[in-house]
C-alpha cells in the first residue's frame, strides 16, 4: 500500500514524500531535506499511550518509553546511546521519546548523513522496537527514575490541577482517568514479565509508522527502513482499541479548587465530540474557518482586557483530540477577588460573537494572518528542516491528516477567504460555542458559597447581554510618521571570517549584517537598545523585568487592538525583552516588510505610549502568578539563584521582590522607560534571505531618522561568580519531600583563555554524562541531573560552571557524594578515550549544526565584535577538535575542586 496517508481524502499528498507499507504492516514516509546539511531526521511512532492502557496498567507506555533505552538483543544497556554519540547527536537535544495520551515516539536528529551511519543508527533505532531487554534490576532502577520525573515534572500543585480539571473537561471520555506517567502503586505492579508481555502486544510493526526527512536519496532513505524494520515481526494477533468513551455532561458543570499558590483563574470549557472523519478539503476549510473565528475571539478578549476590564488577560484556543474531545477553553485571568466580574464580562465577549455577526474587518484581520503565515510556508518550503518536516508528518498521523504540500494550503485558503463573510463566520462561533459551558474556577482563597455560588453564577453569566460589534476606525502603518531625515552610511568594516558587515549611519546606529539562505524568504532581527542591565547599578534590577510590556499600550498613532489590525497579514510583531547589556526588541520578517517592522521599531523608541491600564495589567499579572515560583524547586532556583551565582549581584534575578511589583506605577514605568530608551548605543543585526542594499536602505530610513541620543552610565561588567561567606539556601512551598541541590564551581572569563574554556564545555559535557550514567541510570535517584558551563562576552571576567540535580531532599548527600566521585576521578584519571571521544565528536557536531542556524547567528552578532572575540569565534570548532583527554583532566584538577566551589539548595519549607 503505497499511500497509506488519508486515502480517502480528494487532498492530494505532498509529493516529496515516499510512502509504503512494509510486508510486515509497518508504514512509513521518507523525504529529501536539505536543511541542515548532512544531516537525517528519523522518527518512530508508535500506537500506544495512556488511553491504550488497563487501569491497572496506568504508567506502563511510558515506563517501556524509558525501558526500550535499556539493552536490546544486540546492544547492551547504554550501548545504543553511546554509539549515537560517537556518531555525533546529542542525548535530550538529538534524541529523546515521549509519551502522550494515545502514542510513543522516538525521535533521533542524526547530524550525519552518509550510508554508514543512516544504517547503524537505524539499527539500533529498529532494535529499541523490536528486541528490548526488560531486565528486573533495570526496571527497578527505572521505577525510580520515572518517580523522579514525576516529581520535576508534576508538582503538588501541578497535580491538583490536573486531578481537578481532567473529570470535568474529559467527562464521559477514557482520558478522564487516565494518567501517562502512572502511580507508585501501578507501577509497581510492572514486573520484567508482565511488562514484556505489554511491550510484545503493542510494540508492532502493524502498529508503527517510521518518518525519515534527511540530505540524502530518498531512495536510499527507504531501502534503510525496509532493511531495518523488514525483519520486525508481529506477535500474536493485535489487541482491540479500548473503548474510548464519548463526552457526557458532568454532574456539575463547575469545579472549584483554592491553593495558595494559585492566581485568581477561571477556564470556561465547551466540549463537543471528536468527529474521527475523514480530513478532506472540506474538512480543512472548516479548520481554516475555525482558526480566524478562534482569532477574532482573542482579538476581542486583547481590546477588552486593555479597556480595564476584570480580568487582566485571556485566551481562546480550540483543542481537537483524536479519541478523547473537541474543546473550545477560555482561560480567563482575574483580578485579584474579581472572578464574578471576569467571568460576566467574559459571557459580554462570547455572548457578542453569538448574537451579532463580526465586523468584515475583524474577519479581513485573522484572513489576512492566516494567509501570511501559509504563504510564507509555501515560499520557505525547500528549507524546511529535516526535524520540523519529520514532526508535521508524525502531526498528520497523530490526528489523521493529510501533509499536502504548503503551496496547495495557501491556494486553497486564498480560494476560500472571499466566503467568509460576517454571517458564515458568526455560524461558526455559534457551533463552537453551542455546548452546555463546564467551569473551572480556582484561587488563593476558597470561592464564597463554594460550588453551589458559582454554578449560579455561571447561570447568570450566560445570561448577560452581549455587546455590539463595534465600528472599528481604518487603520494603515502609513499613519505612523517618522520625523527626521534618513540617515547616511558613513563606513563598513568587513569581517570575512563570518562573512558578515558592519555599517554604520551619520546619526550613529551601527547594522551588522549576514546574508544566509538557510531558510528561504526568512530573516531574523534584532535591535539593541542601550546598556541594559549592566548599565544600571550595582545590585539595583530597576524596571527591566517590564520590558515585555514596553509596547502593551500600543505605539505613535495606534492603540494595541488598532496596531494589529494596521499589522494584519504582514510580518511586522516583535517582542521586547532585557538583556545584560541592551534593552532587546527581536522578530522575524521576510524581505518585503524588513523596512515596515523597522519602521514600527522606530516608532516604540521615538513614539512610545503609556497607559495606567497596561502597566496594572502588568503589575497584577506579575503578582497574581509569583506565589506558584515557589511550587517547585527549579522555579524558585530560577526565580531567586542567578544573584548568588553573580557574586550577590541582584541585577540577575530573574523577578524582584513581591512589594517592588507591588508598587509599580505609571509615573514610575513612564519615567524609567523613557530614559531608557532615549540613552545609550543603538544596533541593529539582520540575518536571513535578504538583499544588502536592501537592508541598508530599511534601516537609513527607521532607525536612522532618530536625532542624536543622550549618553548612557557606563557598564559595571566587574562581575565574577565570587563565592558567598556561607552556602545558599533558597525555600520552595511544593512537594516536602523534594529539593534541589547545585554545585557551583568559578571559572574564568569569556576571551580570558579560549582553549581553556573549550575545555570546560567539553569537561561539562563528559560530568553530565557520567552523572546521568551513574547517579540516573544506575541509582534511579533523579531525572535529569544537571551540569553546565556558563560565560558571558558582555562580562570579561566571568565565568562559572554548575552541576545539580532535582532529588530526594533525603538524597541530597548522595548526590554530593556521587559529583565528587566523578571529579576526582576525572581529574586523577581523565575520561576514557571513549568517553572523551563522544563528548567531542557531539561538541564538534553542535558547533558545525549552528553555524546553519540563523538564530544562532543572530546571538553571536548581537555581541561586541572584537577583534579577541571575532578570532575566538572563528576559531571554535578547530579549538574543539584540538582538545585530549588530557585538557578535561587538566581543568577538572584547576578548577572543578571543592575548595573552590560552592552550594545552592533549595530546600522544602520548614513547617511553623
Amino acid at each position: 500500500m503505497a499511500n497509506w496517508l488519508g486515502q480517502a481524502s480528494d487532498i492530494p499528498v505532498d509529493p516529496t514524500w515516499r510512502l509504503g507499507t512494509l510486508p510486515n504492516g509497518l508504514r512509513y514516509a521518507v523525504r529529501r531535506s536539505s536543511q541542515p546539511a548532512g544531516t537525517i531526521a528519523v522518527r518512530v511512532r508508535v500506537g500506544v499511550g495512556g488511553l491504550m492502557e488497563a487501569d491497572n496498567q496506568q504508567g506502563w507506555s511510558h515506563l517501556l518509553e524509558h525501558m526500550v533505552f535499556r539493552g536490546t538483543a544486540r546492544y547492551a544497556d547504554g550501548e545504543g546511546m553511546k554509539l549515537w554519540e560517537r556518531l555525533g547527536a546529542t542525548f535530550g537535544s538529538d534524541t529523546n521519546a515521549a509519551t502522550t495520551l494515545t502514542s510513543t515516539t522516538f525521535q533521533l536528529d542524526l547530524p550525519r548523513a552518509d550510508p554508514a551511519s543512516y544504517a547503524t543508527a537505524m539499527s539500533v533505532l529498529a532494535d529499541m522496537m523490536d528486541t528490548a531487554k526488560i531486565d528486573p534490576a533495570l526496571l527497578a532502577t527505572e521505577r525510580q527514575v520515572v518517580g523522579a520525573e514525576a516529581a520535576q515534572r508534576l508538582s503538588p500543585l501541578a497535580r491538583k490541577l490536573r486531578d481537578a480539571q481532567q473529570p470535568l473537561f474529559y467527562a464521559g471520555t477514557r482520558a478522564a482517568t487516565r494518567d501517562v506517567i502512572g502511580t507508585a502503586r501501578t507501577l509497581g505492579q510492572a514486573d520484567a514479565s508482565t511488562l514484556k508481555a505489554y511491550y510484545e502486544a503493542w510494540y508492532r510493526p502493524d502498529n508503527a509508522v517510521v518518518v525519515v526527512a534527511g540530505d540524502a536519496d530518498p531512495a536510499l532513505l527507504e531501502a534503510e527502513v525496509r532493511r531495518a524494520f523488514g525483519g520486525w515481526k508481529a506477535e500474536g494477533e493485535a489487541l482491540a482499541a479500548p473503548d474510548w468513551g464519548a463526552p457526557v455532561t458532568p454532574a456539575s458543570p463547575v469545579v472549584t479548587l483554592a491553593d495558595a499558590q494559585l492566581p485568581d483563574l477561571l477556564l470556561l470549557g465547551f466540549v463537543a465530540p471528536h468527529l474521527d472523519r475523514t480530513f478532506d478539503v472540506a474538512r480543512q476549510q472548516e479548520q481554516f474557518a475555525e482558526r480566524v473565528a478562534i482569532g477574532i475571539l482573542n482579538q476581542r478578549f486583547a481590546a477588552a482586557a486593555q479597556r480595564g476590564a476584570a480580568f487582566v488577560n485571556v485566551s481562546v484556543q480550540l483543542v481537537q483530540q483524536r479519541r478523547i474531545a473537541d474543546q473550545v477553553l477560555v482561560q480567563i485571568g482575574a483580578k485579584s477577588s474579581q472572578s464574578h466580574a471576569a467571568l460576566n464580562q467574559a459571557y459580554a465577549v462570547l455572548n457578542g460573537v453569538v448574537a451579532n455577526p463580526p465586523a468584515q474587518a475583524e474577519i479581513d484581520q485573522q484572513a489576512a494572518g492566516l494567509a501570511t503565515w501559509l504563504q510564507q510556508r509555501a515560499a520557505s518550503a525547500s528549507t524546511q528542516t529535516g526535524p520540523a518536516l519529520a514532526n508535521s508528518m508524525i502531526a498528520a498521523v497523530e490526528s489523521a491528516d493529510v501533509v499536502a504540500s504548503p503551496d496547495y494550503y495557501a491556494k486553497l485558503f486564498a480560494a476560500q477567504r472571499p466566503s467568509l463573510t460576517p454571517v458564515a463566520v458568526q455560524a461558526v462561533l455559534k457551533r463552537l460555542l453551542a455546548p452546555a459551558p463546564r467551569l473551572f474556577v480556582a484561587g488563593p482563597q476558597p470561592v464564597p458559597g463554594g460550588i453551589a455560588a458559582m454554578t449560579q453564577a455561571l447561570a447568570a453569566a450566560q445570561k448577560v447581554a452581549g455587546g455590539a460589534t463595534e465600528l472599528l476606525r481604518a487603520v494603515s502603518l502609513d499613519q505612523l510618521i517618522l520625523g527626521g531625515k534618513p540617515a547616511t552610511v558613513t563606513g563598513t568594516t568587513a569581517i570575512p571570517s563570518l562573512n558578515a558587515d558592519i555599517v554604520r549611519f551619520s546619526n550613529g546606529v551601527e547594522l551588522v549584517f549576514k546574508h544566509t539562505e538557510f531558510d528561504k524568504d526568512r530573516v531574523l532581527v534584532r535591535v539593541q537598545v542601550g546598556r541594559g542591565l549592566l548599565g544600571e547599578p550595582r545590585g539595583d534590577l530597576a524596571l527591566w523585568w517590564t520590558a515585555p510590556a514596553l509596547t502593551a499600550a500600543g505605539v505613535g498613532p495606534f492603540s494595541p487592538d488598532e496596531l494589529a489590525r494596521a499589522a494584519a497579514g504582514r510580518q511586522v510583531g516583535f517582542v521586547a525583552q532585557q538583556g545584560l547589556d541592551a534593552l532587546i526588541l527581536t522578530g522575524a520578517t521576510n524581505g518585503a516588510d524588513l523596512g515596515d517592522m523597522l519602521k514600527l521599531v522606530t516608532g516604540a523608541l521615538q513614539q512610545p505610549r503609556f497607559d495606567a491600564v497596561s502597566v496594572a495589567r502588568v503589575r497584577d499579572a506579575t503578582l497574581a502568578n509569583y506565589a506558584s515560583i515557589f511550587s517547585q524547586p527549579v522555579g524558585v532556583l530560577q526565580a531567586f539563584g542567578g544573584a548568588a551565582l553573580h557574586g550577590g549581584d541582584d541585577r540577575f534575578l530573574a523577578i524582584p521582590p513581591k512589594e517592588t511589583i507591588a508598587s509599580l506605577s505609571l509615573p514610575a514605568f513612564r519615567q524609567f522607560w523613557t530614559e531608557r530608551l532615549g540613552r545609550g548605543p543603538l544596533r541593529i543585526v539582520v540575518v536571513g534571505d535578504v538583499d544588502r542594499s536592501a537592508v541598508v536602505a530599511a534601516v537609513a530610513h527607521s532607525l536612522g531618522t532618530l536625532g542624536g541620543r543622550r549618553a548612557a552610565p557606563a557598564f559595571a561588567i566587574d562581575v565574577q561568580a565570587t563565592p558567598p561567606a556561607t552556602p545558599v539556601m533558597l525555600r520552595h512551598k511544593g512537594d516536602p519531600g523534594q529539593a534541589l541541590v547545585m554545585r557551583a564551581f568559578p571559572t574564568l572569563g569569556f576571551l580570558e583563555q579560549p582553549a581553556t574554556s573549550a575545555a570546560l564545555d567539553l569537561t561539562t559535557a563528559i560530568v553530565q554524562a557520567r552523572l546521568t550514567e551513574g547517579f540516573r541510570a544506575s541509582e534511579g535517584s533523579t531525572y535529569s541531573p544537571l551540569a553546565a558551563h556558563s560565560q558571558s562576552s558582555e562580562l570579561p571576567r566571568f565565568g562559572v560552571l554548575v552541576a545539580g540535580a532535582q532529588v530526594q531532599a533525603t538524597r541530597i548527600d548522595g548526590f554530593e557524594r556521587s559529583l565528587d566521585a566523578v571529579l576526582a576521578d576525572l581529574a586523577a584519571k581523565g575520561p576514557t578515550a571513549d568517553e572523551f571521544g563522544r563528548a567531542q565528536t557531539t561538541a564538534i557536531s553542535a558547533a558545525e549544526r549552528n553555524r546553519e542556524n540563523n538564530g544562532w547567528w543572530v546571538g553571536v552578532l548581537g555581541r561586541e565584535l572584537s577583534p579577541d572575540f571575532v578570532s575566538s569565534l572563528a576559531g571554535s570548532t578547530d579549538r574543539l577538535k584540538g582538545l585530549t583527554a588530557a585538557s578535561v583532566q587538566r581543568v577538572t584538577a584547576r578548577y572543578l575542586t571543592v575548595e573552590h566551589c560552592f552550594t545552592i539548595k533549595v530546600l522544602p519549607e520548614v513547617a511553623h
